[in-house]
């Protein structure tokens, strides 16, 4: 196995919750809809087809940026073409910021416990009781 250095520092984030608080990524979605966004997700991620209206809005409003998602767990700080979607943010702009939550040493253990967390609620669901 080997690694290739590239030119380009990046600073890697690791938990999602510090990626979003840092970068401000707007995912609550009554606050889209307030800002004049239709057709995106319930957690604020737009497909590609949406990226000529975020950049008109960012054209026009200098305080936010696209934050673009490559792939499972990994977000860029930046505009990238062809990702696969985009987010708003508008805070922090530095386009060195990298997500990739699955590096997150609790990953397993977070997706166990939501995972444990649907089944107990099925499990409540089936058997009609309520808490």
């Amino acid at each position: 196995m080997g690694a290739r250095a590239k030119e380009n520092r990046v600073e890697l984030i690791v938990n999602y919750s510090a990626f979003k608080s840092r970068v401000g990524l707007i995912t609550y979605y009554y606050d889209l809809e307030w800002l004049g966004f239709t057709g995106h997700d319930f957690s604020g991620s737009f497909n590609p087809c949406h990226l000529p209206q975020l950049e008109a809005f960012c054209g026009h409003n200098p305080d936010h940026h696209i934050v673009s998602s490559m792939g499972p767990g990994r977000f860029v700080n930046k505009l990238v073409q062809g990702s696969r979607s985009y987010r708003l943010a508008n805070k922090d702009k530095d386009p060195s910021l990298m997500l990739n939550f699955l590096l997150d040493p609790e990953w397993s253990l977070i997706v166990e416990d939501g995972i444990s967390s649907a089944l107990a609620e099925i499990h409540d669901i089936k058997n009609r009781r309520k808490r």
